[in-house]
């Protein structure tokens, strides 16, 4: 392919690693994370792309998008990139496909780096290897799992009776791993075992501590829990900027908004929305609950805690299977826009700007040139996403916040 072709060309003159992120908050573990990176794979410069307003999980990201890029280029990023609310909103066969293919449009990014608990790439691409080669009642099983929430290696556990990784990590690992063969991407694979304790471990271990028990000390405001374990750096922005964190409860108000003035047919068309699942909403859309008790009271054993949430999200959003599937047929990568970069990094930019096969926005008022007119809808709806949180957190907060068309991308020297 001709993203390969200049792949090729490129190698011999610098190495640029990447990594898909989230940073929801940005912690010790995402700095030695990027730091190992650089210096075990000898990349010159590491390039992010990193979700935006919302999170897989089904959730608001706590901070705004560009005060999490500038702890990331603080911490020795040199370029970030938004993931589109379509591609961080999904499943994780889907989250997988938005970053790889963001990357492998990009043509400047020679090895992926992620983080694992095996940390080995032998057994991960084993596992992504299986794809495929099921057999006609596993592959059945697998498919009803999967409509259920579940995600693939799960899926693949339940059908083979076997056991493979369901941490979150290995099962984003694993669908990077498939992601990369499903776009003949030259990108090279490179995983780090996690020093950090388990996803969802609620406590730390010295400098390092799990997401959740950084969100859950956020919310506690426990400034001496935070201080050890997030980098000196992205503490301090979070004391100088007070930006308020967002949590789903939030938006209760929107999405109950959502339900109580949606047709069924509406609530059914909505992207990752189970018919069973509308059915229920559009039943008790009288029934008031805060998001996070209103997903609680959906999840059953058919559907996951993740699934439930990101359906809510994407009904108050407005994201349907139609525009799903319209960023699916743009290779899960309808552009890629600028969040910020360090300014060291000129080279990286020129090379971008030179191999990169799909538009680069940097400024969002240009969008509407750059863009086709069947994939602008798109950036408008990522752009409502991103304004709707801005609006949420100006009204938390007290404070008049940058809305995305007087933002510039986060520049660090």
């Amino acid at each position: 392919m001709q993203t390969n072709d200049l792949h090729k060309l490129r190698r011999s003159t610098m190495k640029t690693a990447a990594i898909i992120a989230e940073y929801n908050p940005f912690h010790n573990g995402h700095k030695y994370q990027i730091e190992e990176t650089r210096r075990r794979t000898g990349a010159d410069f590491i390039a992010v792309v990193m979700s935006g307003d919302f999170v897989q999980r089904g959730a608001p990201a706590i901070y705004s998008k560009f005060l999490r890029t500038r702890s990331a280029l603080l911490s020795g990023a040199d370029l970030v990139v938004e993931m589109p609310v379509f591609g961080s909103l999904s499943a994780a066969q889907d989250f997988a496909r938005c970053g790889i293919s963001l990357f492998h449009h990009m043509g400047i990014i020679d090895v992926l780096s992620f983080g694992s608990e095996a940390g080995e790439i032998k057994k991960l691409q084993e596992l992504a290897d299986q794809a495929g080669t099921e057999t006609e009642e596993q592959s059945d099983l697998i498919r009803k799992s999967l409509r259920s929430g579940f995600t693939y290696p799960q899926a693949l556990a339940l059908a083979r009776k076997d056991s493979v990784p369901v941490s979150p990590n290995d099962i984003l690992a694993v669908e990077y791993l498939k992601a990369l063969k499903e776009f003949s991407s030259a990108v090279e694979p490179w995983t780090l075992k996690r020093s950090d304790p388990g996803y969802h471990s609620e406590g730390r271990d010295g400098s390092f501590a799990s997401a959740t028990a950084i969100r859950k000390a956020i919310s506690a405001q426990d400034t001496d829990f935070l201080s050890a374990v997030l980098p000196d750096s992205h503490f301090e922005s979070l004391q100088a900027e007070s930006e308020v964190p967002l949590f789903p409860d939030d938006f209760s108000l929107l999405i109950e908004q959502k339900i109580l003035t949606s047709a069924l047919e509406k609530i059914q068309s909505i992207s990752g929305m189970p018919e069973d699942l509308a059915a229920k909403l559009y039943k008790n859309r009288l029934e008031f609950l805060r998001t996070d008790a209103l997903t609680a009271a959906r999840k059953d054993r058919q559907y996951t805690y993740a699934k439930v949430s990101r359906a809510l999200m994407n009904l108050m959003l407005d994201i349907t299977d139609k525009d799903q599937r319209g960023f699916a047929a743009c290779d899960y990568a309808p552009w890629v826009r600028i969040l910020g970069f360090r300014k060291t990094s000129a080279a990286l930019l020129s090379e971008l700007k030179k191999h990169c096969d799909i538009p680069v926005i940097v400024k969002t008022a240009d969008a509407n040139e750059i863009l086709s007119p069947e994939v602008y809808p798109l950036f408008e709806k990522n752009l409502t996403a991103s304004e709707i949180c801005r609006m949420v957190r100006e009204l938390k907060s007290g404070k008049v916040q940058k809305n995305e068309f007087t933002r510039s991308p986060i520049m660090i020297p």
